[in-house]
């Protein structure tokens, strides 16, 4: 974990009123006392009610040697349009969306507009066209690493250009950074079966499956569509080389594929 301390960024909230630093400050404390999945959801909850963010979704992401993103281990969507995350998924996305393919780079605060400016493949250009049709035009994405197991957080705070303004970034920026270390603790570690090679994202489904979830009710806990569930219980199918579920189950069981904390 990086335990680098930050100076206080006393130049992002010079400009706030008294309201504003009383409503900062309401959030800022119950993102401290945050420890679980829920507590974490409120806080991005209160920070939509404070900030010009229509659009909140934080996340954690195993990155590889190279700087590239190779998984999505955990998501918490407080507000983003489910059809857009199906999108993403499904069109491969992580590889081409410039923010986080520099964010998984350098850990960097990233002001949309200013890092789409840098983009110049057909591919970015067409994934930011398509991201504003979905009313994700602009936002602020912070977060941190932990190099110990080489996952990095990433919280964005999307909507209008009003979400970059300074006024409001630097403050995103420093309660992403206090939310980074419950978010990671949050999500489970690699699965030391890996002769299997599943995902921590089918791990996550096979978790629920375990427990008797349906497809829809993953799709509300996850935070995702329920096509992308059943697009995750195909391919757990296909690797585990079963064709139900209570076989999928019983495998995972018997290999112990699923611990307490997954």
């Amino acid at each position: 974990m990086n335990n680098k301390k930050k100076p206080f960024p006393f130049e992002s909230f010079r400009h706030f009123s008294k309201r504003e630093l009383q409503d900062f400050l309401e959030v800022f404390h119950y993102s401290v006392e945050a420890k679980t999945d829920e507590e974490i959801k409120y806080v991005l909850g209160q920070i939509r009610k404070v900030f010009p963010c229509e659009f909140i979704i934080a996340g954690v992401a195993a990155v590889g040697p190279l700087g590239n993103v190779q998984e999505f281990s955990h998501l918490l969507n407080e507000s983003y349009p489910n059809d857009w995350l199906y999108h993403y998924a499904k069109n491969g996305y992580a590889e081409v969306d410039p923010v986080l393919v520099s964010h998984a780079k350098n850990f960097q605060t990233q002001v949309w507009s200013s890092t789409y400016k840098t983009a110049g493949s057909k591919k970015e250009e067409e994934f930011i066209e398509h991201a504003r049709s979905f009313g994700l035009a602009g936002g602020v994405t912070a977060g941190a690493f932990d190099s110990q197991r080489g996952l990095c957080s990433f919280f964005s705070f999307a909507g209008t250009n009003k979400a970059e303004n300074p006024h409001y970034a630097g403050a995103l920026e420093y309660l992403a950074h206090h939310l980074h270390y419950p978010l990671v603790q949050n999500t489970p570690s690699p699965s030391p079966v890996m002769a299997f090679s599943l995902s921590p994202r089918e791990l996550s489904v096979l978790k629920w499956m375990t427990q008797g979830k349906t497809n829809w009710e993953i799709s509300r806990i996850l935070g995702v569509t329920e096509r992308t569930v059943r697009f995750h219980v195909e391919g757990i199918f296909c690797k585990l080389d079963v064709t139900s579920r209570t076989q999928a189950v019983a495998m995972a069981v018997e290999n112990r594929m699923i611990s307490h904390t997954a």
